[in-house]
């Protein structure tokens, strides 16, 4: 006998009628097909897990646990299709399921993977730790592309700009190595994101844990979360899980975004310092000439959608209470999986463009000697030869710029006669100075190999923070390894598990 089939209805008797056409329409249907989409699998592997606790705690007899467990294989092997359309008579995703188990084993059977039971459901978490994954993995391929072009173009001068003005000379490999290190920070905000997701809920019932004998931490084992979540409020009430990696990808393509707009900007016609491979360009269909590097465009706006996507998980979070509430549930996740979307496919595509991207190392070279950018090292150096104080040969240096600019002199143009000149005006007196001591400090090259201080563009130390930053990568990579196969065999022992079960 199937008295819940017989009725049509699942958990809805405390209500006098089924939902009404437009809450089916406008909330309650759209949230089972997403439901369907994300958390089928994840609902299926949770029951098994919940079954094998309940029969290994003898909560339910084992002849149960094994029709439970035969009857949740038979609906993992059929898919999410067995669930069918919705129903309204059975209102919530988890519903449905119940039915589709019911309609195996009856309810006396089915109706038991209720006992003690979380909602929600730690199904999110489940989705989350795997686009965790999977963007760590997107990363960690991006930080490898990064590390070949910072080797192949270690040694290319370029300049460098504060407040979008020449400020100093550095090296291609010197400003990737900076993408690499930020890149490596992202990677830990996801580890500590996935830390954040990866603990069990599972046993904290509505709020207040339950009077059976349950195994949490059993569930948690076999469900391969790393840890139970303890308090049972902060189980159902808590949105940390879906903060912490919104705010992770939000931050990741923040920095994307901005390493975005300076090759931009470098692939201007104006600039001619990169260019990426025409098949990631676009053309226009009316001006021939045009190569557009439209990746660069797709990122940046992306950035805009998933830093939009982190502050809508929260602000629909922000002025709820602290309870189980459906803000929490359902509404905080659909933007955060929106956010994982968008940064899944920006990192795509970035990897690939970025791959296919030259440098134009004499476009570089001669702008680096144009632009006054090794100022400060002739400052340095004539401290060092005139035992002036350092703002005193900065003043002389300035006055120095002005001059040349003045006639037209670009800094590989400046000999020791104008700088003499501006040292006459600042301190009244010459300096003992030559050409070969000017220029040699105002060479690009010379002042990258000069920098050689800790982070500095220098040859050796751009050597020791490649080699330092692929160590990292490497370790990186182990840890996502790790975490998969964490994954991967905590499913073959719930699968074992549930052998065990069905065979007795």
């Amino acid at each position: 006998m199937q008295p819940s089939e017989s009725r049509g209805v699942i958990s809805r008797e405390r209500l006098e009628a089924a939902p009404g056409a437009i809450y089916t329409e406008t909330i309650l249907k759209p949230v089972f097909e997403f439901k369907k989409l994300h958390y089928f699998y994840p609902l299926v592997e949770v029951n098994l897990a919940w079954t094998v606790m309940l029969a290994r705690t003898r909560i339910i007899a084992a002849e149960d646990g094994r029709q439970l467990a035969l009857a949740l294989r038979q609906l993992e092997a059929a898919g999410p299709a067995c669930l069918g359309d919705y129903n309204p008579a059975y209102e919530y995703f988890y519903s449905h399921l119940e039915r589709a188990l019911t309609q195996i084993t009856g309810e006396d059977i089915a109706g038991n993977i209720n006992i003690a039971r979380t909602r929600p459901e730690p199904l999110a978490r489940m989705v989350i730790r795997r686009r965790l994954l999977e963007v760590m993995s997107l990363l960690i391929d991006l930080r490898e592309t990064l590390l070949e072009l910072a080797a192949r173009d270690a040694d290319t001068v370029m300049p460098q700009w504060t407040h979008f003005q020449h400020a100093q000379i550095s090296t291609v490999g010197h400003y990737l190595l900076a993408i690499v290190d930020v890149m490596e920070r992202g990677n830990a905000r996801l580890l500590a994101a996935y830390a954040v997701v990866n603990q069990s809920t599972l046993g904290c019932g509505a709020l207040a844990g339950t009077s059976y004998a349950i195994d949490r931490q059993l569930v948690a084992d076999l469900l391969g979360f790393s840890g139970v979540k303890e308090n049972a409020i902060d189980c159902v009430s808590g949105g940390d899980h879906l903060m912490t990696p919104a705010a992770a990808l939000a931050s990741i393509m923040v920095t994307l975004s901005r390493l975005c707009q300076d090759l931009y900007i470098w692939h201007t016609w104006e600039f001619g310092l990169i260019e990426i491979a025409d098949d990631f360009a676009g053309s226009s269909s009316m001006m021939p000439q045009k190569k557009n590097p439209y990746p660069f465009e797709y990122v940046r706006a992306r950035a805009a959608m998933v830093s939009g996507a982190m502050s809508t998980v929260f602000e629909t979070l922000r002025n709820t209470n602290f309870q189980d509430i459906k803000d929490v549930e359902e509404d905080a996740v659909y933007p955060l999986l929106d956010a994982f979307e968008e940064t899944e496919r920006s990192l795509r595509l970035l990897n690939g463009a970025l791959a296919s991207l030259r440098f134009n190392a004499e476009a570089m070279q001669t702008s680096a000697a144009r632009g006054f950018a090794t100022s400060t090292e002739l400052a340095a150096a004539l401290h060092r030869h005139s035992g002036l104080s350092y703002r005193t040969t900065h003043r002389i240096v300035g006055e120095t710029v002005l001059r040349a600019l003045k006639l037209g002199l670009d800094a590989s143009q400046v000999r020791a006669s104008l700088v003499n000149d501006a040292a006459e005006k600042i301190i009244g007196r010459p300096l003992d100075i030559d050409d070969a001591l000017v220029q040699s400090a105002l060479a690009p090259a010379a002042f990258v190999r000069a920098h050689d201080s800790l982070g500095g563009p220098a040859p050796a130390e751009i050597r020791r923070m490649r080699e330092r930053a692929g160590q990292q990568l490497r370790r990186d990579k182990q840890l996502l390894a790790n975490l998969a196969a964490d994954l991967t065999a905590a499913r073959a022992g719930l699968d074992k598990q549930v052998v065990s079960l069905i065979e007795g």
